[in-house]
């Protein structure tokens, strides 16, 4: 698993193995950059259900002002850690343990404000990604401008809704198992 682009590009980032964890892949990670563009200059990113952090600090590698790394998993956020040390992200990086969806309330008085882009990038199957979207707008963590990127299993049941709340589904796009779908307010994407 290696940064795909930006000033680390080709950095090689430390991974896990086992099934309650899946990195998105390089080919995936690569187009959802090709996508939104490669650079993100002085954008805020949030990346839930975080793993091994790879969106994130992708993001950071293209310019993006910092990243807020969430996850349950103490080894998930021990590999995020090294990754962002690995990266030298570590001042403008936090790495916070939390169950989401529940958990994003809790950290609206971190300071952090809202966010220009989120990764969603949850257990497989489970349907969490609406619910964490509808918290997601509960909080007011997303900015008006925000862009939020989901990924599911393509054989989910409804894995993307065509529209959650105020947000709409601009596009989906499948890579072999692997449905990626970006959440707008106005059609950004």
């Amino acid at each position: 698993m290696r940064i795909t682009g930006g000033k680390n590009k080709s950095r090689k980032l430390a991974n896990i193995r086992g099934a309650d964890i899946r990195p998105t892949s390089d080919m995936v990670r690569s187009s959802v950059f090709n996508i939104l563009g490669q650079k993100l200059t002085d954008l805020d990113v949030l990346d839930l259900f975080a793993g091994t952090g790879s969106l994130g600090i992708e993001s950071l590698s293209r310019g993006a002002r910092k990243a807020v790394f969430i996850d349950k998993s103490n080894k998930a956020l021990d590999i995020v850690q090294k990754n962002v040390n690995l990266c030298g992200f570590e001042n403008i990086s936090a790495i916070i343990k939390e169950e989401l969806p529940g958990g994003l309330s809790s950290i609206i008085n971190l300071g952090y404000g809202q966010f220009d882009l989120v990764f969603i990038d949850p257990p497989y199957k489970k349907e969490y990604i609406k619910s964490t979207i509808c918290k997601l707008l509960e909080c007011n963590l997303l900015s008006k401008e925000g862009i939020i990127v989901a990924e599911s299993a393509a054989k989910d049941n409804n894995p993307l809704p065509s529209q959650i709340n105020e947000l709409r589904l601009e596009l989906a796009r499948s890579y072999g198992s692997t449905l990626i779908g970006f959440y707008s307010y106005n059609g950004r994407i």
